[in-house]
């Protein structure tokens, strides 16, 4: 059979976009990790263990920075922070995690997996994806035949996902807090999705876990 090498296939970035862990509502829109979180941090480390990986970006939200520290500790590599990898903007004033919703049928809709049903608030949907498909797409390209990390959040996976599936959906399905979801950016700038979800921390993984955002 002929080789790869012989074929002349480049080698193309796979990047392993993180979704944050828990994070502790503190009154304002950038908590940073709670206990839970930051245990979540670690297992994501004890995850990617048998993995070389060549750089770490997050967005410039303290719960995406906070979930990436002690991988790039372990590693020793910087992180470097892209904005772009920011959640969506709507109208609420403090962060509120999907296991603290009061409101019955916004909880009801999610848990039922109807996102777009009354979950989901109105936010920068396109400006969101637009910024995601460009810094995910910039960040494989600078970094070609290497394995990259970027930590975003829940929102914005869906959104990019959401594209490269060629889905009409803004929000499709619930990322795992510490998840990673892999896509390979070739160097013609395509997106090949490998995983979706991938759980990094061993309670999320057990049966009896109901989803949480």
């Amino acid at each position: 059979m002929t080789t790869e090498h012989e074929l002349g296939i480049a080698e193309p970035c796979e990047i392993l976009l993180v979704r944050h862990g828990v994070p502790q509502p503190d009154g304002t829109m950038n908590p940073g990790l709670g206990v839970e979180g930051r245990d979540q941090s670690q297992s994501l480390v004890a995850h990617l263990r048998g993995e070389s990986i060549d750089a770490i970006y997050s967005s410039h939200l303290i719960r995406a920075v906070q979930t990436v520290e002690p991988l790039a500790a372990d590693r020793g590599l910087d992180i470097t922070i892209d904005e772009r990898l920011r959640e969506w903007v709507s109208g609420a004033t403090a962060y509120t995690g999907t296991e603290g919703m009061v409101d019955n049928s916004r909880t009801k809709a999610f848990l039922e997996g109807r996102f777009e049903e009354g979950f989901m608030p109105v936010h920068n949907d396109a400006e969101l994806r637009e910024n995601m498909v460009t810094v995910m797409r910039e960040i494989g390209l600078a970094h070609q035949g290497q394995k990259v990390v970027a930590a975003s959040h829940g929102g914005a996976t869906n959104s990019f996902l959401a594209y490269v599936l060629e889905s009409p959906h803004k929000f499709f399905f619930n990322p795992g807090y510490a998840s990673i979801s892999r896509v390979q950016v070739w160097p013609d700038g395509r997106f090949v999705l490998l995983c979706i979800n991938e759980l990094t921390h061993e309670r999320d993984r057990g049966a009896d876990i109901l989803p949480i955002g």
